[in-house]
């Protein structure tokens, strides 16, 4: 079959003398990494473990490990198909899977089985996550996620999708079922094993069980602790929040702002959706202490600088819906109402919002 990718190596020797490049920049696959760096070439394999890529730059094949992959680009993929992996990743479902049906037919004539799998994972992990998001249509999205496990056993999204997985089970009530989800992580690389663990606390601490979620917190600090890739130490980071988190909800607040405190001064000042994350903490914590205004302020700092990750933004607005509320100063609260249901309209805490009622 002719691919993509050789009809345009002979499109650009044809016509080379008017200027076209030897290697135009969606000739080559690229992977993106944890750390902000790439490596153009040609993909070998995919696994779930692993992706092998021949470097461009110098021919030498290389390994890497699963949990430095922030992202995989395709030569000859479908802009759209690059354009809703993009969606995804900010966690934005909808409009990923509208980006997916603009696609034109002839768009995927040719296209490699790589291309066809990754466009059914986007498809796939875009209807999860919309259904965790709005608490609607959860059979669906559950039923997505199953098929393209079974269909694709060897994708390197198999852990990313068990983890989806596991979150739209917790989303449906459905604890022990996400259990086993978030089971198969510690099949994984450390990375995820750390994320299986931040995952069942997370999951206890849906449904109020403090302890038991600060003790998953803790074995996810551990497991992170025996490893030193930047990934991991960043997910460190996250489940001491959790684990912060639990304390304040266990009559230990004093302790839970210390360590989010700590943790913010640690932290890289241009993470800020690690920022977001620990303010968001933090406003937890002193809610939790009854210091209302220091509550405010941590939540308004997420709001204002830090608001770069979808989630902690709309619940530092939900926090401030309720502050405001408290605090006698409606108008800022309906502020606060308007910019979570505007920003974040199938976010659990704007159905929180909903449920509770919205200022009037």
């Amino acid at each position: 079959m002719t691919t993509p990718r050789l009809l345009r190596l002979v499109f650009c020797c044809a016509f080379a003398g008017l200027g076209c490049p030897a290697a135009d920049a969606d000739t080559f696959d690229v992977v993106r990494l944890v750390d902000k760096q790439e490596i153009r070439g040609d993909l070998v394999t995919l696994a779930p473990n692993a992706i092998t890529i021949k470097d461009q730059a110098d021919g030498e094949t290389r390994d890497v490990a699963i949990e430095q992959v922030a992202e995989v680009l395709f030569g000859g993929e479908p802009e759209g198909l690059r354009g809703a992996r993009s969606l995804l990743l900010r966690r934005q479902p909808g409009a990923a899977l509208d980006e997916v049906r603009r696609i034109e037919q002839v768009e995927w004539d040719g296209a490699s089985d790589l291309v066809l799998a990754e466009a059914d994972f986007v498809r796939a992990a875009a209807t999860g996550l919309q259904a965790t998001l709005t608490g609607m249509d959860l059979d669906k999205g559950e039923q997505a996620l199953r098929d393209f496990l079974q269909k694709h056993s060897r994708s390197h999204h198999v852990f990313e999708s068990q983890h989806l997985l596991g979150e739209l089970l917790v989303r449906a009530g459905r604890f022990d079922a996400a259990t086993a989800a978030f089971a198969a992580l510690d099949k994984g690389p450390p990375a995820f094993k750390v994320r299986a663990a931040m995952a069942k606390a997370g999951a206890l601490y849906e449904r109020g069980k403090f302890a038991e979620a600060e003790r998953e917190y803790d074995t996810a600090i551990t497991l992170a602790t025996q490893s030193q890739d930047t990934l991991t130490t960043r997910q460190r980071r996250q489940a001491q929040a959790g684990r912060a988190r639990c304390l304040a909800h266990q009559d230990q607040a004093a302790d839970a702002v210390k360590i989010v405190q700590d943790m913010i001064r640690a932290a890289d000042p241009e993470d800020r959706d690690l920022l977001g994350l620990a303010y968001t903490a933090l406003g937890d914590a002193f809610r939790a202490a009854g210091k209302r205004q220091d509550a405010v302020i941590a939540f308004l700092t997420v709001d204002l600088v830090y608001n770069t990750d979808p989630d902690s933004h709309a619940e530092a607005l939900y926090n401030l819906v309720q502050l405001w509320l408290e605090s006698r100063n409606p108008e800022r609260s309906r502020e606060a109402a308007q910019a979570l249901e505007t920003s974040y309209p199938a976010s659990r805490w704007t159905k929180a919002l909903d449920k509770a009622g919205s200022p009037g």
